[in-house]
């Protein structure tokens, strides 16, 4: 659950390297979307409130997006709640009703979308992914050409890692969250080697990013990763404890 700064940094470069435009082009706006704590706990706080939830019930959904006229990716979010499962407590079923949608753009506000699935089209046309050392015309695949193997959303847990990354780090005042475009290297046997995952990680009010290498066991100076990909696993949040 806990990112380090190297981590970090090599999870960024592999996005950078199997993830792009057309034409092979990273020019591209939105790989790390920054918004202030406040107005997103602000928005989770009111929806726990307006339907008498506990925390531990809630589920942040984001959704990739692209938008074409700024050549930047955003985020929907849907904010849901989950309920666990008796067979297998690891595993929590996602709840729609209720929830509340927002559309997170590359600058970092947040708004009521228009669209309210848990996919874009327009992400999923625009991007390319390529497992090889480089890319070429030869080595991409238009993530649209095959929409059951390539991530499209991706769950957080909104008390046990999105808060408690606010938390570890002394809750700090005036602070940003920054949502950062990221890929791991999964196995040979997985569909694709550097899924399209998310860190997220803290900034506080002076801009100072809050991740670093120091060993612990808490998110402390560190970004969380553990939310859950669909596809493979969609509707559901697996719980990595």
């Amino acid at each position: 659950m806990a990112v380090t700064l190297d981590q970090f940094t090599a999870a960024r470069s592999n996005f950078q390297a199997h993830y792009f435009l057309a034409s092979c082009n990273t020019e591209f706006g939105g790989q790390e979307i920054q918004i202030s704590w406040s107005t997103l706990a602000d928005a989770v706080n009111n929806f726990i409130s307006a339907h008498s939830l506990d925390e531990s019930q809630v589920a942040l959904r984001f959704v990739f997006c692209f938008d074409s006229g700024s050549s930047a990716m955003y985020l929907r979010l849907q904010i849901l709640t989950m309920t666990q499962q008796v067979v297998n407590p690891l595993i929590y079923d996602l709840n729609s009703s209720p929830s509340i949608w927002y559309k997170i753009t590359a600058s970092g506000s947040m708004s009521t979308p228009t669209d309210t699935t848990t996919s874009d089209s327009a992400y999923l046309s625009a991007f390319y992914y390529c497992n090889g050392a480089s890319c070429n015309s030869e080595t991409v695949q238009q993530l649209s050409a095959d929409t059951s193997i390539y991530a499209q959303n991706v769950v957080f847990p909104w008390q046990a890692e999105v808060k408690q990354l606010y938390t570890d780090n002394s809750s700090p005042t005036g602070a940003s969250i920054v949502l950062a475009a990221c890929s791991f290297a999964g196995v040979a046997s997985d569909p694709v080697l550097f899924p399209h995952t998310l860190v997220i990680y803290l900034k506080n009010a002076a801009g100072d990013v809050l991740v670093d290498n120091s060993s612990t066991k808490t998110l402390n100076m560190k970004g969380a990763d553990l939310g859950t990909l669909c596809p493979l696993m969609c509707g559901i949040y697996v719980s990595p404890i």
